[in-house]
């Protein structure tokens, strides 16, 4: 028998992360990525906006810290966000194919 073990990360699944530009995303999953060596990880995660593009990320850029005094901006480029039911929109459809 393998043993498993989690993937050690802070990113947390069926989620909404607000970029720090101001866009929110659903994290989707995590998938190992199949073109590299070793345990190399991605983040999927879902547009909330416009058509709901699908985009994936190396975990340590997803978690990384950025510095952007031109905006000015100290933190993580995701910071997973608190959204009560009653601001979800129930009309948002995610579609079948990525844009």
């Amino acid at each position: 028998m393998s043993k498993f073990e989690m993937v050690p990360t802070s990113v947390v699944r069926n989620r909404v992360y607000r970029h720090y530009r101001g866009n929110n995303y659903l994290v989707v999953d995590i998938a190992k990525d199949s073109d590299r060596e070793g345990d190399n990880f991605r983040v999927e995660y879902r547009a909330l906006y416009d058509h709901g593009q699908l985009y994936s990320s190396a975990i340590e850029r997803f978690t990384e810290e950025v510095n952007k005094p031109e905006i000015p901006y100290k933190g993580p480029r995701f910071a997973l966000v608190e959204i009560e039911e009653a601001d979800r929109n129930p009309a948002h459809v995610y579609p079948t194919k990525t844009m």
